[in-house]
């Protein structure tokens, strides 16, 4: 072959070279499924996915050369289980899950995949570990309420409502994590003399007949918990607190950011970062059933000036001063 037609095919041959060491390189990476329970338009995920991959990357994973992360994102408990099912056939080598309806959808799919999970209320009681430090099984992760957070979000509620009489509690029983919040808010409204409605979530009809109810009679008030409905649902519940002037204490930073008045929770964020490193040992031959699962050590308190002046409330400065946010 002349020295033309040689140069003419050394792209050719190159390629032939580096494909067996390419095929090698995609048969070396670990696939790592993720399940969110959020549209993939929704922007809240963006960061926290971000966190997760770049906490991988420094512990020496590097998408496209060792790695290859799955998402799959699901709105309700149908796409859920049919996004759970398609990650499972990829057969990844470990799993981040978020949420309850997240973990119960994948667990569901009867595999013996190693999950990690965030964002998931009262692991024990939902019966996806034995306990929180010894979780046995192939899941373990980072749970995002204690049940004593109901009491706390009532107190919050009231240091910025003083004189509140009574209270809705927007939850969804059939989740055994609304339950024990539920019953946490309730007992502590009870030792206040401060009533206790249930509403079912996504029931607008019947928030709407309750807050109506408030208006002129007596001071109310509305306890959001954390559930896929709720998170839905959230601006028809931020409009309602709006229209009739009630105080509304939420789970998440995203519903302060969007106009809600308060929300006390945890940083989703770092729960993504951590989980990193949880999945990071998993890769390197950790067993969940080795890992505690961990409880959140801080909660951020985030305040809406603009919606307090709005329903026309006086944020004491002791609570503004211990807020992580205040949005002018």
């Amino acid at each position: 072959m002349d020295r033309r037609r040689l140069l003419e095919a050394l792209p050719a041959l190159l390629a032939l070279c580096a494909a067996p060491q390419a095929l090698a390189q995609a048969a070396n990476r670990a696939t790592v499924g993720v399940l969110i329970a959020f549209a993939e338009t929704d922007p809240v995920m963006r960061p926290r996915l971000a966190a997760f991959g770049d906490g991988l990357q420094k512990l020496g994973w590097r998408e496209g050369h060792n790695l290859r992360l799955e998402v799959r994102h699901g709105r309700n408990a149908a796409e859920m289980q049919r996004q759970a099912a398609e990650l499972a056939a990829l057969g990844p080598a470990v799993m981040l899950v978020q949420t309850n309806l997240g973990l119960a959808a994948a667990r569901q799919q009867n595999i013996a995949v190693p999950m990690v999970f965030v964002a998931v209320s009262d692991p024990v009681g939902s019966g996806f570990v034995a306990s929180l430090a010894r979780p046995g099984g192939n899941v373990t992760g980072f749970a995002n309420f204690a049940p004593e957070m109901g009491a706390k979000w009532l107190q919050v509620l009231r240091e910025i409502s003083p004189r509140l009489e009574r209270i809705v509690l927007l939850l969804n029983p059939a989740i055994a994590a609304n339950r024990e919040l539920a019953h946490s808010a309730a007992s502590a409204a009870d030792a206040a003399g401060v009533g206790a409605t249930t509403i079912m979530s996504g029931d607008d009809a019947a928030l709407e007949r309750a807050a109506v109810d408030f208006v002129g009679k007596r001071r109310g008030g509305i306890i959001v918990f954390p559930n896929p409905t709720n998170t839905a649902n959230q601006k028809q519940i931020i409009d309602t607190a709006a229209r009739h002037k009630l105080p509304a204490i939420y789970p998440f930073d995203y519903y302060a950011k969007n106009g809600g008045l308060v929300a006390y929770g945890i940083d989703l964020k770092e729960q993504f970062r951590l989980a990193a490193e949880y999945v990071d040992r998993i890769l390197r031959g950790a067993k969940p059933a080795d890992l505690p699962v961990q409880l959140p050590d801080k909660y951020e308190l985030i305040i809406n000036q603009r919606t307090a002046r709005a329903l026309e409330l006086s944020v004491p400065g002791t609570l503004l001063a211990r807020a992580e946010e205040v949005i002018e």
